[in-house]
């Protein structure tokens, strides 16, 4: 007989924020989710909310992900500038 154990951690080892977001392509609203899994090694990753996407729009994964790491650069930016101390 086979044998089998199961182990989860009581703790969460990350967490994972999700943001909504579209693409429109052909006059149709395609929607996803990005998650960004804060405080961890793991990459940024696109999930689409249904499976009927066409692949010209699935292939927008990584531009997606890029199209987010300029804007959470582009706020960072901001917040320093907004942080500077004039003397």
């Amino acid at each position: 007989m086979d044998q089998m154990s199961i182990n989860l951690n009581r703790k969460p080892s990350f967490t994972e924020v999700w943001y909504e977001g579209s693409v429109e392509y052909n006059g149709e609203f395609h929607r996803f989710w990005l998650l960004d899994p804060q405080g961890s090694d793991y990459e940024l990753e696109v999930r689409w909310f249904h499976k009927s996407v066409p692949k010209q729009v699935r292939a927008m994964y990584n531009e997606i992900i890029n199209t987010f790491k300029q804007i959470q650069d582009d706020r960072r930016k901001n917040q320093d500038r907004n942080n500077i101390q004039s003397y």
